[in-house]
């Protein structure tokens, strides 16, 4: 029963340097303030702002060259002095759109969303078209989760600039929560045909992760991780491809990546058990497992999957116990209903492994779930419920092997032997080393007077070491 990926895809906002700035204010009457302003035109910010500062000395009040000074202090990412050299600013009577816009950002940059969006809106009204407040009044929506309304402030600031980068980065990220992912790849496939942005492709690696683009996710995180090495999310998600690719040991290794350079995340020890699971490496599994859940990441699916890799290290207990809690946390639950079945049936508790499928083949039809049921039910002599979901399983996989020879076994048990006959037949043609084939077939025989077809089938059994079948040659009496 092949199993779904359960993703947890990271998302990680980068505050790029999309941020720009209509205007420095110029004073060409005074050497000072041209020095410090022409530093600050050359992103000599640490200077420029030292002699804005001296500048104020004489005049303590000029609202240009406190502007100036929050400029600087926001590109040294001092957000705080920035906005206190901005209130100055606007105090001392520059009221201007993009002072607002400025202190915006650097509430912005502060988390502060609500008063950013309220000096974003003072820029607008005062430059109604202004696309860089309409675009971070948006960005600033959608970190408060407000995708909605920061779609429309995106859309106004595209119309506003349709050359303007940041508009259609943050309009991509948006349409992404929206779950509008082709409208994300648009955008982001827009963004970059103007300026190509590291944090860019990683968005646009993500939507197209959510796209099941499994192999253009990678190459957009290739260049991400080539622009920065030591970025972890990248890592993690890039694995998150390469394990629905199923290159698990490349998603090994992202993961491997990922945890060393965040050790914090539960979800990359989940799915870096998962890695681990799939390459049969269960008991290097289990400790990410564990980690995953002491995390409190405790979902339905993590318990399933610990409990999944429990039952093939044959730590039926632990594998019970998980799967329990899995069931209690999701009452629709597939998977760990048919594997629970699985461990009922090696406690011969048959009922339980009926009840149990029969609630995982409520959630879906499986060959699988129809076989393990009809086995038990079997063994319980419900010869006729055994057939029918034989039959059921062959309906879904036609040449199910297992499922062929139990029908033609439990046929054998009802007396229809011409059709046990058939079933038998074909049992060993699909697996010629089938033991418990021959033995039944041999069986069958006697009854239907073909005795030396019966004792060569009981001897092939025999040697195939089926351990009834020795008996069943001395009763025949074949030589």
């Amino acid at each position: 029963m092949k199993k779904i990926t359960q993703q947890f895809l990271a998302t990680a906002l980068l505050l790029i340097a999309h941020a720009s700035f209509s205007q420095r204010d110029k004073d060409d009457t005074d050497p000072l303030f041209t020095s410090a302003l022409a530093k600050l035109d050359n992103g000599d910010y640490k200077n420029s702002y030292i002699e804005f500062d001296t500048y104020l000395i004489k005049n303590p009040t000029d609202h240009a060259a406190l502007y100036n000074m929050g400029l600087c202090a926001y590109e040294m990412k001092d957000y705080k002095d920035g906005l206190e050299k901005l209130n100055k600013s606007i105090f001392n009577g520059r009221k201007k759109h993009d002072s607002y816009y400025l202190r915006g950002l650097c509430y912005y940059k502060l988390e502060n969303y609500k008063t950013a969006i309220a000096d974003f809106d003072t820029s607008i009204t005062l430059k109604p078209d202004y696309a860089r407040a309409l675009t971070f009044k948006g960005a600033a929506l959608k970190e408060l989760k407000k995708y909605k309304e920061a779609l429309v402030c995106l859309d106004k600031a595209v119309t506003a600039d349709a050359g303007y980068e940041s508009a259609y980065y943050y309009r991509g990220i948006v349409k992404y929560y929206l779950e509008d992912f082709n409208g994300g790849l648009a955008d982001c496939n827009t963004a970059l045909s103007i300026k190509s942005y590291y944090d860019t492709y990683f968005w646009r690696g993500l939507i197209y992760l959510s796209l099941k683009k499994y192999k253009e996710s990678i190459k957009d995180y290739d260049t991400v991780i080539h622009h920065d090495p030591k970025y972890a999310t990248a890592y993690y998600n890039r694995a998150i491809s390469y394990y629905e690719l199923e290159n698990y040991e490349k998603a090994l290794s992202d993961g491997n990546k990922s945890i060393e350079l965040d050790p914090t995340k539960p979800e990359a020890y989940y799915n870096r058990a998962l890695s681990k699971y799939s390459l049969g490496r269960y008991k290097d599994a289990e400790p990410d497992f564990n980690a995953a859940i002491d995390l409190k990441l405790d979902d339905a699916k993590h318990y399933l999957w610990r409990g999944i890799n429990f039952y093939y290290m044959e730590k039926d207990a632990q594998a019970l116990s998980d799967l329990n809690i899995s069931i209690q946390k999701k009452k629709d639950n597939e998977l760990a209903y048919y594997y629970r079945a699985i461990l009922r049936y090696g406690l011969d508790d048959n009922k339980g492994v009926i009840e149990d499928c029969t609630a995982a083949l409520a959630l879906k039809k499986s060959h699988d779930t129809y076989y393990q049921r009809g086995i038990s039910r079997y063994i319980l002599k419900d010869y006729t419920g055994a057939i029918e979901d034989f039959n059921e399983a062959l309906a879904l996989k036609p040449n199910y092997k297992l499922a062929i020879l139990e029908r033609g076994v439990t046929y054998y048990q009802t007396e229809k032997d011409n059709l046990a006959l058939a079933d038998l037949n074909k049992a060993i043609e699909l697996d010629p080393k089938s033991g418990r084939a021959y033995y039944y077939r041999g069986k069958l025989k006697k009854y239907m007077s073909d005795l030396p077809g019966s004792c060569a089938d009981l001897k092939q059994a025999v040697a195939l070491k089926y351990d009834k079948a020795e008996d069943e040659l001395l009763k025949n009496a074949c030589k």
